[in-house]
């Protein structure tokens, strides 16, 4: 018997089936071209694309310094045209013309220099130096005018030379080595200095034209033409000379190549460069690919996470399968004892998917259809007769009575005499209107009087914080409408569209429009998606989990008059909420329009 039911839950027709080995076919080819996808990768083609990506790097590391070249170059140039440079440079002052002068100089520099800045010196040969960004000099004057590099540039005295310095010049740079754009100042028209301006870069300044663009197998490096690495991420070997990495460079150069593999070390490895003129650097990439290939390659790792995966993937997808099939094959069990044991009075419907309900409502529709068509014409007044009880009934609930005697009870104990017994005749007209059933219709005009009355008994409960606006055409005055059909749509503002402010504003408009009876209930409360609204009007009466009152109405005009009239509720979260009735338009005599 077990091996009969197994057999049965595996056929090969069967929905679960089919789905559970499409969906393993499909995992298994994806994990496949995965696995083969990655294997595929060569050395060859990880390396070029590693190579785009540095040559990438390479440039956006040119442009910066090119950029920062214009940026020394105009305040080098500033102070070698500046009347107040060249005065404080050449001759002693005296204060209060040294402030001045000073203060001449900061301007002019400012007007030129972004406002971080690296660190800029200028020292005249009479001994007076001027430093900006609030530092001063490390070294003695004297030792920093008979220095290479002063000399350097008094060797070349109209150009501005760029010069990789193992000693700090300001006492910003704490880092032991700096890198210096210089220029000596010179008298219009000749060649004798006066001075030198210095633009001293710190070891971090350089770092930022590459920071965050390096990596473990990828180190970038300044590099000058004699081989000293001016500036690198591995901060060991700035300063430190690499003449193999300086000749492969200076042949690359020479060729016009960007890209050389190289052996460096006793490791293979590509170094990628850029020549920087202005600066008389090199910016270069030294890419380890034997170490960077090594930590790509993980065939053996990529199999096992394929393998996780696609496993993980199939459990999942099988939940899942049997929580869609499941309802489904309850569908078929249904229907087969339908066939064997006959048509019961009624079906639930099948929680599970959309199809399912579907497929399951019709089914239970199409067995309530068989059996009231035996019985139709009583039963269609039984559930006539049934819903108006029930309609009327739940316009007064108990815990409405409940309230309202409280509040009546409250305001007798405070001594508002007057206004309880007012309470209390207005609660005695609204529960004669609720339980009569001498008539079943009655003028706009009385419906209208039992909703400020109902208005009445919730402001003893709410007091003034809601407000309430009744607008009545003349035209519709006099019109016919069921006893009690506005009262629930006005409970569900007071109770609901409020629930979380303190004051609102509900409005009933009654007008005849469009050969028919429209009632607007609006208001400003909290309102509901759309969603929700549409489903409390399409509730049956006798569900229990939803809106009683609503759906009450909905079916009780549905029953009077047909589905071209009924209840319709536009809703948006945060902008309130309007429901809209329309009725036949019915006059004294029972006349209908």
């Amino acid at each position: 018997m077990c091996l009969k039911k197994w057999l049965r839950a595996v056929h090969p027709g069967r929905l679960a089936v089919k789905i559970a080995c499409v969906v393993v076919l499909g995992v298994v080819i994806v994990s496949v071209f995965t696995l083969g996808t990655a294997s595929s990768m060569t050395k060859e083609g990880y390396v070029e694309t590693m190579s785009r990506s540095n040559q990438q790097i390479l440039t956006m590391v040119q442009a910066k310094m090119e950029a920062a070249n214009d940026q020394i170059t105009d305040v080098e140039l500033t102070i070698n045209n500046s009347w107040s440079f060249s005065q404080y440079l050449k001759f002693r002052q005296e204060n209060p013309r040294a402030f001045v002068l000073v203060y001449d100089m900061a301007k002019e520099l400012g007007a030129v220099k972004p406002a971080t800045f690296y660190d800029v010196a200028a020292v005249g040969v009479n001994g007076q130096c001027y430093v900006t960004n609030q530092t001063s000099l490390s070294v003695p004057v004297d030792e920093l005018l008979s220095s290479r590099v002063t000399q350097d540039a008094r060797s070349s005295p109209n150009r501005i030379l760029y010069r990789f310095v193992r000693k700090d010049i300001t006492r910003n740079s704490r880092e032991g080595s700096s890198f210096v754009a210089l220029k000596a100042l010179t008298y219009p028209g000749t060649r004798d200095v006066y001075g030198y301006a210095y633009v001293v870069m710190k070891q971090s300044d350089l770092r930022a034209f590459f920071d965050n663009l390096s990596n473990s197998t990828n180190n970038l490096t300044l590099l000058d033409g004699s081989g000293d690495i001016v500036s690198s991420m591995d901060r060991s070997a700035i300063g430190r000379k690499d003449e193999e990495l300086a000749r492969v460079v200076r042949d690359m150069d020479a060729k016009n190549e960007t890209s050389r593999y190289v052996i460096l070390q006793n490791k293979p490895v590509l170094v990628l460069a850029r020549a920087i003129p202005r600066w008389n650097l090199y910016a270069v990439s030294v890419f380890d690919y034997t170490r960077a290939l090594n930590e790509q390659n993980g065939s053996a790792y990529i199999l096992t996470v394929c393998l996780i995966v696609t496993a993980a993937v199939l459990a999942i997808l099988f939940f899942f399968i049997n929580q869609i099939t499941r309802p489904i094959n309850k569908l078929v069990r249904t229907m087969e004892s339908v066939t064997k044991d006959g048509l019961p009075d009624r079906i639930g419907v099948i929680r599970g998917g959309y199809e399912v309900q579907r497929l399951s409502s019709a089914f239970s529709i199409m067995i309530e259809h068989i059996n009231r068509d035996v019985h139709r014409l009583l039963s269609l007044e039984q559930e006539k007769r049934r819903m108006e009880i029930h309609t009327l009934q739940m316009q007064i609930n108990p815990h409405f009575i409940y309230n309202t005697l409280t509040s009546i009870k409250w305001l007798i104990w405070q001594g508002s005499a007057e206004k309880a017994v007012k309470g209390i005749d207005t609660f005695t007209l609204l529960l004669r209107s609720a339980i009569s059933d001498s008539q079943k219709f009655h003028p706009v005009s009385e419906e209208v009087k039992n909703l400020e009355n109902y208005i009445f008994l919730q402001k003893i409960r709410f007091g003034q914080q809601i407000q309430t606006n009744i607008c009545v055409s003349p035209a519709a005055a006099g019109c016919l409408i069921p006893k009690l059909l506005l009262q629930p749509f006005l409970e569900n503002s007071f109770f609901h569209a409020f629930a979380d402010r303190q004051q609102g504003v509900v409005s009933l408009f009654i007008d005849c429009h469009g050969g028919g009876l429209v009632c607007e209930l609006i208001d400003d409360g909290v309102g509901m998606p759309q969603g929700k609204a549409d489903a409390l009007v399409a509730a049956r009466p006798d569900d229990e989990c939803r809106s009683v009152g609503i759906p009450n109405v909905s079916a009780r005009i549905r029953l009077l008059f047909g589905e071209k009239y009924g209840v319709k509720i536009f809703s948006e979260p945060g902008h309130g909420t309007s429901v809209r009735v329309t009725l036949p338009l019915i006059r004294e005599g029972g006349n209908t329009t």
